[in-house]
């Protein structure tokens, strides 16, 4: 290993050697060097540098690739690059290189104490500039710069708590104001720059930093500031020796979710010193100290319960941002809209699982399963999760982390619902603590009337304020919308209590006390102009429980629907928990759906919204998927669908989407727009299937079949019957099959080559699950010749390869090679890696079962670099895991160690259950 080597890569290109530069000048030396330094001691694959440098790997590419490490052996050493089988390394200690070295120093910051800011700024003063801005290599900047460049802003604003902590905010305007310039769009900069400019004494300056930044985020996004700069924001206002807590300390996949606190809360004094008390008791005993530390019961729970309108959201949001800093791994916050369990609450264990960084492709299909790997995510976390609008207790069972978790030192998440009912057997099995919410005291009623109209409002009006009070019931909710009644209009009080004491009719939905609420309801309606009243009654039509401002377009039918929105807003008839996402409190939706119902526009709205779904589905499946759809599967005329740049940003509008899809589905059955529901069971098939949401797709997949059978539209009820095929996940085998078989007669009655050849492939793939390798061969066979003759190289691609694995399964590896390197051939052509390492592997796996090593050594490991290219780590490990199966079967032990530990440390880092299995085989 070269000791004396250094390499810096965060600036201009250095190489040393003993202190003394490296003559290393050519660009593709450099390239070349780089690429090894970021790998650091981990071989780099041949044919990975030769499509860096020239974006392609032939035979030739490889020569002229060898001539150039000749070159750089001269420069920097015969030593320093070694050479093996297809690949090259560098033999040097990572912290050598400025990038790991700056990584090291990060990471270890994190637990040091005392000691934390010296060790960031030693990190920080590594970067000499733009990372790798002289290396000529630009797959290389694109795969490392972004990331790179994040890390070192996290550090940067670490580093800035820190040193504001430390009351070094002089120090920090200078860099902060060169920051922000650089970073326009990094909120936390702003922020800490407006506190700078605050603690210097320069307020003025502050809230000028304030506008500017207001200002560029309407101009470019769309979006107001997010809740770190209105905190920001409101501590410029108070005190000049007001602070913001210093941020935790930055870790992977850290949720931020909390909706917006509520400016200007008032009241529930005794609730909150409640649930402070509460947290005290909860991390008490998760550090092993306080009275029941010892006790074997449940996580930290605590449910606010109360009537409809009396502020549970508020309160638990309000008190969430209180005490946010306890909990650095994250907070959490889902909005259950009081469903009963089942797929759409199996949904909401999904939302959570993605935000804390877990892959989709190994959330489990069952409820149980995924219950088990939130657990597993939050086990040695401190996260703070909200469940918002819980209909029972057996719904929030699944969501609470393991007792082994919050009894590890250090740790302990807790969980805050909101319920309107008492989720009594939550206190009895979990220990849950109760917090009953009243309506408010005659005061804190008062108070906030005063708080929202001002002092001059409410002067003299004593009596008028207690009435009108009374008159809602001294619901939050109620009185906020009347004191925004009076703020919009101008209305004096007695004026608007003679008009609350007239009767009005009862929205029985919203149950016991609800006159007054809908009185109040209807006052802040009844004041809205036209376009804002007839968006409020659509708004009550959409399924789910909130809708981003595009959708919202598509269900009011109007191209204004942002400025509606949020003059809905401005009205406090419609939240915003976050930029660009709208939401009616449960009440509200309840008064908006009976609105529209009487006016008539129900269908009309929904089938708008229905048809916005599936043409913006449709894009998005078209990058995540890319084969032919069938002309019958059209974009619904007329629609205006959202475009996507690329299959993240597809599958991120899924799955930010997929609660309310899944319940569109039950709107559209429920309304009789049967087209539009299988055609949405349709569109979310591919989704769910990526998702292993297997009970989910049975469910839906009934649904769409009933609704094809009520439309009479035989070819949705063949693809709804298609869809059964899922149910061989389940085991549920035989039904499976009868669905394949029903749908293969509608599409041989239609003349739907297409179906059929899916249908065949479906039945191949049962078949294989139940170990009929015979039956699933056939099924694949007539499914490629299908294909083949319908001239289609993607689904041809798919079924040869389904083929190839089921003449593993036979044992006829002969024949397996060739299936599988058609379908390599053919997914080259389409451009598809991920395939491509799937062919490979299929490649290798036929070799090895064929006795021949070498070749299964040679096609796995190629399979295994495709997988890292493109960032999938489960196939990754996958193909490493043979790959190590095989060199060990050819007698290279040593090699075979190597990889099997690669494969095991990706294993672990996924949580994937065969990091056991693959440890057996490192330690055997």
């Amino acid at each position: 290993m070269r000791e004396t080597m250094r390499i810096g890569l965060l600036g201009p290109f250095q190489v040393t050697d003993g202190g003394a530069p490296a003559p290393v000048t050519g660009g593709r030396q450099r390239a070349v060097l780089a690429a090894l330094a970021l790998a650091a001691g981990r071989p780099v694959r041949s044919s990975t540098l030769a499509r860096l440098l020239w974006g392609e790997d032939d035979p030739a590419a490889r020569h002229r690739l060898h001539a150039i490490v000749n070159r750089l052996r001269q420069a920097i050493g015969t030593d320093a690059v070694t050479a093996g089988p297809g690949e090259y390394t560098l033999d040097v200690d990572p912290e050598a290189v400025d990038v790991h070295r700056f990584r090291a120093l990060v990471a270890a910051s994190r637990h040091a104490g005392a000691a934390e800011l010296a060790l960031l700024e030693e990190a920080l003063g590594l970067w000499r500039g733009e990372p790798l801005v002289d290396v000529e290599a630009e797959s290389l900047a694109l795969a490392h710069v972004p990331a790179l460049t994040e890390e070192r802003l996290r550090a940067i604003e670490r580093r800035t708590d820190l040193v504001l902590a430390a009351g070094g905010h002089a120090e920090l305007v200078a860099e902060l104001g060169d920051l922000t310039t650089r970073h326009p769009l990094r909120e936390f900069l702003w922020s800490r720059l407006m506190l700078a400019l605050h603690r210097s004494g320069r307020q003025a300056e502050a809230l000028g930093a304030y506008q500017r930044v207001r200002t560029l985020l309407a101009d470019r996004l769309g979006v107001d500031p997010g809740e770190e700069l209105q905190r920001a924001h409101r501590t410029v206002l108070g005190p000049a020796n007001a602070a913001l807590a210093p941020a935790p300390a930055p870790v992977d996949a850290v949720p931020r979710q909390l909706a917006a606190d509520i400016a200007g809360f008032t009241g529930r004094a005794d609730p909150l010193a409640d649930l402070d008390s509460f947290l005290e008791r909860s991390l008490e005993r998760s550090l092993g100290r306080g009275p029941g530390h010892d006790s074997a019961t449940g996580a930290a729970l605590a449910v606010v319960s109360g009537p409809a309108g009396v502020g549970k959201t508020t309160l638990a949001v309000h008190w969430a941002h209180r005490v946010a800093g306890r909990f650095p791994d994250g907070q959490l916050h889902l909005n259950l809209a009081g469903h009963r369990p089942g797929p759409v609450a199996d949904a909401a264990l999904m939302t959570l699982l993605l935000a804390l960084g877990t892959d989709p492709e190994r959330i489990p299909p069952d409820t149980d399963g995924r219950s088990a790997t939130l657990r597993s995510a939050l086990a040695g976390r401190r996260v703070l999760m909200l469940l918002d609008n819980v209909y029972d207790a057996e719904q929030v069972r699944p969501f609470l982390p393991g007792s082994a978790a919050g009894a590890a030192a250090g740790s302990g998440s807790v969980v805050l619902v909101t319920s309107r009912n008492r989720l009594r057997s939550l206190r009895r099995r979990e220990g849950a603590h109760l917090v009953e919410l009243e309506p408010f005291t005659p005061d804190e009623s008062a108070a906030l009337l005063g708080g929202v109209l001002g002092p001059e409002a409410v002067a003299g009006h004593a009596g008028a304020i207690a009435e009108l009070a009374g008159l809602c019931g001294h619901l939050p909710l109620a009185v906020a919308l009347a004191a925004e009644r009076v703020r919009n209009t101008g209305m004096a009080l007695p004026a608007l209590v003679e008009e609350a004491r007239e009767g009005s009719a009862r929205l029985d939905a919203l149950g016991d006390g609800a006159d007054d609420v809908r009185k109040v309801f209807s006052w802040s309606y009844e004041a809205l102009p036209g376009p804002e009243a007839a968006a409020f009654r659509a708004l009550g039509t959409a399924p789910g429980t909130d809708i981003g401002a595009a959708a919202a377009a598509a269900l009011t039918g109007s191209p204004s629907a942002t400025r509606l929105l949020e003059s809905l807003v401005d009205h406090n008839l419609l939240r915003r928990p976050r930029p660009g996402r709208y939401e009616l409190h449960d009440l509200l939706r309840v008064y908006a759906a009976e609105l529209a119902a009487a006016d008539g526009g129900h269908d009309a709205d929904l089938a708008r919204l229905l048809d916005w779904y599936i043409a913006t589905g449709l894009s998005a499946r078209a990058h995540l998927q890319p084969t032919s759809e069938d002309p019958r599967l059209e974009r619904p005329a007329g629609v205006e669908p959202l475009a996507f740049a690329d299959s993240q940003e597809a599958l991120g509008w899924f799955e930010a989407e997929h609660a309310n899809l899944v319940a569109a589905v039950g709107a559209a059955a429920a309304a009789g727009l049967d087209r539009r529901c299988w055609r949405l069971v349709h569109l979310l098939w591919a989704h769910l299937d990526r998702c292993r949401a297997w009970p989910e797709m049975a469910v839906l997949g009934e649904a769409g079949l009933a609704a094809a059978r009520r439309a009479g539209d035989r070819f949705g009820e063949a693809e709804m019957l298609t869809m059964g095929a899922s149910l061989r996940h389940l085991g549920r085998f035989e039904e499976a099959i009868g669905s394949q078989r029903e749908a293969l007669a509608l599409y041989f009655e239609l003349g739907s080559t297409g179906g059929q050849a899916a249908v065949l492939n479906n039945l191949g793939m049962i078949f294989r699950s139940m170990g009929r390798h015979e039956e699933a061969i056939d099924h694949l066979r007539r499914c490629a010749a299908l294909d083949e003759a319908a001239g289609d190289p993607a689904d041809l691609a798919v079924s040869l390869f389904n083929l190839a694995r089921s003449y593993i399964d036979a044992g006829r590896a002969a024949e397996a090679i060739e299936a599988a390197g058609r379908s390599l051939e053919l997914l080259r052509g389409l451009g598809h890696r991920r395939g491509q390492g799937r062919a490979m592997e299929a490649i290798g796996l036929a070799h090895r079962q064929a006795g021949e090593h070498e070749a299964a050594a040679r096609w796995l490991r190629e399979a295994s670099e495709v997988f890292g290219e493109i960032g999938d780590r489960w196939y990754e490990s996958v193909s490493l895991t043979a790959l190590g199966r095989s060199l060990r079967a050819g007698g290279r032990g040593a090699e075979a160690a190597e990889v099997l530990e690669r494969a095991l440390a990706l294993a672990t880092e996924l949580g994937d259950p065969r990091a056991a299995e693959i440890r057996a085989l490192v330690e055997g």
